[in-house]
């Protein structure tokens, strides 16, 4: 490696970093209520963008692993921007912008997909591909659809959104075609992966279920439509169950299996949870203590992995997973009215009942986090 390579690539991780401040700083404007100086630094996260792409040219000259955490953590910002703005929506107006969630969700999942994908090819000993035209197209698109829906916009918010969820499904499927059209990538998915991918393909299906009515207020939904979410939860809870069974009866337990199962239950949960906090049935602050941990604890596996590590499943995980799906189960039930008139005193509760649901779901949630953190020490270590 040449000295002037050295020290581009210096200077690309410092841009990088501090087009990462830039981002955070958007995210505290946000809750500051200061939506144009928001907006600005948001222009300035997108020049600062376009010089690491094509003046420092970054995609080729950084380490694999390197460019693998600086996407992470530039998907990650980008999310998390968007689901800000999406809160700060949420708690001014009585009606939201549903797409906006919708391309919360998108974003998220195209995070976590990218993320697979690019460390296992890592793993395989091979090289991760540039980004793409469709790659920086979408990139841009978000950038610019943050700066609309921050300065309110109305009139091209749906517009901006919807290319912006395109660009993401072109980018995605640009990004497959190349992994698969490598011979070595075309292996048929296990059942068990694919029980798995079905909670992903079908987490936005439930959104459009939940708000079929175009009302926050899930109490208006039809009895139809209700029971409807209430049953496509129970089906993420069983497929859970079933692909780690069958996984191991099968014989088919794959390193691509123990990353995809906790993603997409990350994927599934914190969508209904977003969901409750439009409905009123969960406080923004648990939420936000729930997504803390998932998105830490997801942190600390990518971690390990980088390192050759497995980071195995804990006891409390399982147990905060199992509260998770039988608290929002709970809920569901309790939001039927029939069901909630069956059941002694729940009616006269159920103003508090959703509430105190999740605030144990949330107090689990941490205590399984701080969990994961402690019996992490070793991993830690290696970069601390």
């Amino acid at each position: 490696m040449t000295e002037k390579t050295s020290d581009v690539r210096f200077r690309s991780r410092i841009w990088s970093v501090l087009r990462a401040i830039v981002f955070i700083c958007v995210i505290i404007f946000i809750w500051n209520g200061m939506a144009k100086t928001a907006c600005s630094f948001v222009a300035i996260a997108l020049i600062m963008g376009w010089v690491n792409l094509y003046q420092l040219r970054s995609q080729e000259i950084e380490k694999p692993y390197y460019r693998l955490w600086l996407n992470v953590v530039d998907g990650f910002l980008s999310f998390a921007v968007m689901t800000s703005i999406f809160i700060r929506d949420l708690m001014q107006n009585d009606q939201t912008e549903k797409l906006l969630a919708v391309g919360c969700v998108f974003l998220l999942a195209r995070l976590i997909a990218h993320s697979l994908f690019s460390l296992g090819v890592l793993r395989e000993g091979k090289s991760l591909p540039r980004k793409r035209r469709w790659s920086k197209l979408s990139n841009i698109a978000i950038t610019i659809t943050m700066g609309v829906y921050l300065l309110n916009l109305e009139d091209y918010q749906q517009i901006c959104m919807v290319t912006s969820i395109l660009l993401i499904l072109a980018s995605t499927v640009a990004y497959a075609y190349w992994y698969y059209r490598d011979p070595a990538h075309r292996k048929p998915l296990s059942i068990a992966s694919q029980l798995t991918m079905s909670r992903i393909v079908l987490t936005p299906f439930f959104l459009w279920v939940f708000f079929y009515d175009n009302d926050l207020d899930y109490s208006n939904n039809s009895l139809v439509f209700k029971s409807l979410s209430l049953v496509m939860v129970l089906g993420f809870m069983l497929t859970d169950f079933l692909d780690g069974h069958l996984a191991r009866k099968m014989g088919e337990v794959s390193t691509l299996g123990k990353y995809l199962d906790p993603f997409s239950d990350k994927i599934s949960n914190m969508t209904i949870f977003m969901c409750f906090i439009a409905t009123g049935y969960a406080p923004v602050w648990m939420v936000a203590l729930i997504y803390f941990r998932e998105s830490s604890v997801e942190t600390l596996r990518t971690l390990a992995a980088s390192e050759g590590l497995i980071m195995p499943a804990r006891r409390s995980g399982k147990w905060k997973t199992a509260l998770q799906g039988i608290g929002i189960v709970a809920i569901l039930l309790g939001a039927i009215d029939p069901v909630r008139m069956l059941v002694p005193g729940l009616d006269a509760i159920w103003g508090s009942f959703p509430v105190i649901v999740m605030g144990i779901i949330t107090a689990i949630t941490i205590i399984s986090g701080i969990d994961y953190f402690y019996s992490s020490k070793h991993i830690l270590k290696k970069f601390v």
